[in-house]
């Protein structure tokens, strides 16, 4: 089809190109149109193209030979954008060794997905992807999206859902469900929108190309048809799925299952791929599902990262004397030794009793942060004993008295003698009253204080 001087043609992406049908370019040196030099990268072609370009655009540039000027700097660029143009212009001095300039698929303009880029630069996105009802098809964004105006996105759009786990669930793995309502092709019509047997009719607007034509600045530019949003056809009103309306695609709420690996977190997402949307237009591959974790907060343990936190209670008896204490971990329940001496606050650390790092066999630790428990209720024997307990404290510190400041002996012998006698006292008293606390409450000899 031949539009004001000018035929458009159908490139090998199925978008429309534009060119000028006249060789009047041929005398000019494509590279010095664009003001770059022969060994000039891609990208540096490119910026000098959209720079000049921008400069005489007919809309922009009122000047009488700002038509003239923009047309050679369209076919440039189609020339030297193209490898393969590209090599055979430097090798011949023309785009196409059989003779012709003008008159291939994409020359001139060099494709519309080019001349929309400039006009969505020059006139703030207006001439960017529209929606259904007008304006160009396929300018949705998002992993594999690709298209120029006149076409449309090959991969539908990656839906997102949530998924609720517990816990323990999120340490050991496991398998739960979403519920989605993604867009797919309509089952009765095969996404076609129309009823079975139904015939579809020619676009009377596009005639069927796909794309239609307006005039702007004196140019002619081409667009996805808003009629039949790029199909070339329509279909009437009788005649139109009743599942779908006509559209050919509808949401359909299903269950998926989701495999949630072991040492999972909150806010981490699972991918599963081909789930997502359908492309809302002609064929294609289906978007991604992804699956956002939020994972329940554990009323015994804490967790960061791969570490778990928790807080033992510990009775006194056992702080004091030494001993084990029972604690859960995520792999269940530990003896855990207590040494003797032990003071409030003090944390140990269980290695290897953590949560599994996620995708690993590495795990991560357990912090034990110790509370001692102080008892709220005793017997008479009990607080004579803690009593008598705190009268020997109190006499092995001398608090009888203040201490004589002691006189170095000429020989040291009395001194290794007092040193003696003071052990065996120690010894002694430590021994009475372990035993005694040992009898009042009731206590056992402590165990090893290792993690069993």
């Amino acid at each position: 089809m031949s539009v004001g001087g000018r035929s458009a043609d159908q490139t090998q992406g199925g978008a429309r190109g534009f060119h000028t049908t006249a060789a009047s370019l041929k005398a000019d040196d494509f590279y010095s149109v664009l003001g770059v030099k022969r060994d000039a990268s891609q990208a540096e072609i490119k910026k000098a193209y959209y720079q000049l370009a921008k400069k005489y655009h007919p809309d922009a540039n009122k000047e009488a030979s700002a038509k003239d000027k923009f047309l050679k700097i369209q076919e440039a660029y189609d020339t030297l954008s193209d490898e393969a143009k590209r090599r055979s212009y430097d090798q011949f001095g023309t785009a196409d060794p059989t003779g012709g300039m003008g008159g291939g698929p994409g020359a001139g303009f060099g494709g519309f997905e080019n001349m929309e880029d400039i006009l969505s630069q020059m006139f703030g996105g207006a001439f960017g992807g529209g929606g259904m009802g007008g304006g160009a098809q396929g300018r949705r964004t998002g992993p594999g999206r690709s298209s120029g105006m006149g076409g449309f996105a090959t991969v539908g759009e990656d839906i997102e859902a949530v998924a609720t786990v517990s816990f323990m669930d999120a340490v050991n793995g496991a398998t739960t469900t979403v519920t989605i309502t993604p867009i797919v092709k309509c089952e009765p019509c095969a996404g076609a929108g129309a009823k079975k047997g139904a015939k579809r009719h020619t676009c009377s607007v596009c005639h069927g190309t796909g794309q239609a034509t307006f005039t702007m600045g004196g140019f002619h530019v081409q667009q996805s048809c808003p009629q039949c949003h790029g199909e070339g056809w329509t279909i009437q009103a009788k005649d139109q799925c009743a599942s779908c309306g006509g559209k050919g695609r509808v949401r359909e709420r299903k269950t998926v299952p989701v495999t949630v690996p072991p040492g999972c977190d909150s806010g981490m997402r699972i991918r599963l791929a081909g789930l997502g949307d359908a492309p809302l237009e002609g064929e294609g591959t289906p978007g991604d599902l992804y699956v956002r974790l939020r994972v329940t907060p554990s009323s015994v343990f804490r967790r960061k990262g791969a570490d778990t936190y928790h807080t033992a209670q510990v009775p006194f008896t056992t702080a004091i004397l030494g001993g084990s204490v029972r604690v859960p971990t995520v792999d269940g329940d530990v003896e855990v030794k207590i040494r003797p001496g032990t003071q409030p606050g003090e944390e140990l650390r269980l290695r290897g009793k953590g949560i599994r790092k996620i995708n690993s066999t590495v795990r991560g630790d357990q912090y034990l942060g110790l509370r001692v428990k102080l008892p709220t209720q005793m017997s008479e024997r009990q607080r004579r004993l803690i009593e008598q307990f705190a009268e020997e404290e109190e006499e092995g510190k001398g608090g009888a008295g203040p201490r004589s400041t002691p006189q170095p002996e000429k020989d040291g012998s009395k001194k290794d003698d007092d040193k003696k006698d003071s052990d065996k006292k120690d010894t002694g008293f430590f021994s009475r009253i372990k035993k005694d606390i040992e009898e009042g409450f009731g206590k056992k000899k402590p165990k090893d204080d290792d993690a069993k």
